[in-house]
């Protein structure tokens, strides 16, 4: 699978990135997105218990803090963790693989991954059904896990390289499931959710904005 095989690859690589902070981010800009895009998309509540998988330097973690969330980070790269707790001292972070959450089952309200690694490629491969079934256990009834992963829809396979999957292929993961789930495309990148609910008959149509790319499998 490309993901296992570049996974320890990748870990030295963002290791070595986040010592120095990792990615910069426009705090005003990505405010005004999140509350658009995820906030009101998924009707979220001030006030809600969050984990944020894979926060990186935990920028976002701050973010949704400030929104009014109880927001807790997790990410296995120990430089990004110290970086995150060194900048942020008011939020909570831990430092382990999304395989070993030290969290009491049904915790959260709402599950968050913004460009986790582990749905980078193929995305029903065992590694990003087993992840999103893992995390699934941490969601209390009625909560939403919901995931944001950047995407121009081209299909795009080169070994070596993130996928660009289409969202065909998120609907095929997030189906597989038995839940309620929803999936969009907004400008460069997949916003999808899915909820600790069972599905209905008749899923909500998938909005496509049309200056989208055309769909590709």
């Amino acid at each position: 699978m490309p993901g296992e095989v570049n996974q320890q690859r990748g870990d030295a690589v963002y290791n070595e990135f986040y010592r120095t902070g990792g990615w910069k981010y426009s705090f005003f800009k990505e405010y005004l997105w999140h509350r658009r895009n995820v906030v009101r998309r998924f009707a979220l509540r001030r006030g809600m218990r969050m984990l944020e998988v894979a926060c990186g330097n935990g920028f976002h973690t701050n973010l949704f803090r400030w929104m009014g969330f109880d927001c807790v980070g997790v990410d296995r790269s120990r430089a990004g963790i110290e970086w995150a707790q060194k900048r942020f001292p008011r939020c909570t972070f831990h430092c382990c693989d999304l395989s070993d959450l030290a969290f009491t089952p049904a915790t959260f309200d709402v599950l968050i991954a913004r460009g986790c690694s582990h749905y980078h490629y193929d995305l029903m491969s065992d590694l990003a059904l087993g992840t999103t079934d893992t995390l699934m256990r941490y969601l209390r009834p009625g909560g939403v896990f919901v995931m944001v992963i950047a995407t121009d829809l081209s299909g795009r396979r080169e070994p070596g390289r993130i996928w660009d999957n289409v969202l065909e292929d998120y609907r095929r993961h997030f189906s597989s499931f038995g839940r309620r789930w929803s999936v969009d495309w907004i400008k460069g990148a997949a916003v999808c959710g899915l909820y600790n609910q069972p599905a209905k008959q008749v899923d909500s149509l998938d909005s496509i904005p049309e200056t989208a790319p055309a769909l590709t499998t």
